[in-house]
């Protein structure tokens, strides 16, 4: 990278998220980085909250800034810290915030919100029309054996990968208490995800994330017809914390209490208000987009969560 006298070359911040704003309007806030990939880097802070870094074209979260850099000098182990309205890592890069525009994701209020049978109709649309996408990878899988518990026929679907094919019998034990909204069970048999998988974001926090994070929104939108305890969860993302790396353990943690990549915000969204399928569908293509599997983990993960409302009466 250029740099002009004994400062950085700045590079302007398009996009901040709610977390990363207030992270860095914190006195002397500081830490290291964490992970260098070839579109994103990953910081960690003096107290273990994670950020990163990820190039435009990619999808925001309340952690990230989305900005133009250049990552090839930068490296773990570098220091980080925030200086007024930027954001500088070593004495190779500086990030101006002064004028990125804060993103706050979609939500649903229940008043917007369609009839629970109308959404249990919208999930199996959606269940159908990603069926055909192909190509799925990780657990996406997996999705055909979801739409056989919905139809009361968990024989009806196989898979071949050999990770999936270890944890069926999990999954299948995870869909039941799904079916009965019995959380206590959720969070227990949950544990058999977390790590469960190579890389940053294993598979299984994906998955896992996914479904708690539909279970969240399914809590805020339909207070009243769904009831969902949240000290197993606490408990469940309290014991992750030495389970999985903790890059995967934030947005695990972030899932769990309704905070997604902003594709996902649009997925559930679009299944709430009851949009039409082309809608969800858009925001649908561009959640598997992220990441090697990472995008389908967590869809799948929030088509398991729609089991919660599958035996809602109507």
């Amino acid at each position: 990278m250029q740099v002009i006298g004994t400062r950085p070359f700045p590079w302007t911040a398009r996009r901040v998220g709610s977390r990363v704003k207030d992270l860095l309007a914190l006195p002397d806030f500081s830490g290291k980085v964490l992970a260098v990939l070839s579109t994103t880097i990953y910081l960690a802070s003096e107290d273990g909250e994670i950020l990163w870094m990820s190039q435009e074209d990619l999808p925001m979260h309340r952690r990230c800034i989305l900005a133009s850099f250049r990552s090839d000098s930068i490296w773990v182990g570098q220091k980080f810290f925030s200086q007024g309205p930027c954001l500088r890592i070593a004495g190779e890069v500086e990030i101006d915030l002064g004028q990125a525009v804060e993103w706050k994701p979609l939500s649903v209020v229940p008043q917007q919100a369609q009839p629970i049978f109308a959404v249990n109709v919208h999930v199996r649309r959606l269940l159908e029309a990603v069926g055909k996408l192909g190509s799925a990878k990780g657990f996406g899988q997996i999705i055909p054996l979801i739409s056989a518990v919905l139809d009361g026929n968990e024989m009806a679907a196989f898979v071949q990968d050999p990770l999936l094919a270890r944890v069926r019998s999990s999954i299948l034990d995870l869909a039941r208490p799904c079916l009965k909204k019995d959380a206590l069970q959720v969070a227990q048999i949950g544990r058999e995800f977390v790590g469960l998988g190579p890389g940053l974001t294993p598979s299984g926090d994906d998955f896992l994330g996914g479904l708690l994070f539909a279970a969240r929104a399914l809590k805020t939108t339909y207070p009243e017809d769904f009831d969902w305890e949240e000290e197993p969860v606490t408990g469940l993302i309290d014991w992750a914390r030495t389970q999985t790396h903790p890059i995967s353990h934030a947005i695990l943690s972030d899932l769990a209490l309704g905070h997604g990549p902003e594709p996902l915000h649009e997925v559930v969204t679009s299944l709430l208000k009851g949009q039409n399928l082309d809608d969800t569908m858009t925001g649908v293509i561009r959640l598997i987009e992220i990441g090697d599997t990472s995008g389908w983990d967590i869809l799948t993960g929030v088509l398991a969560g729609m089991l919660f409302i599958a035996s809602t009466p109507r």
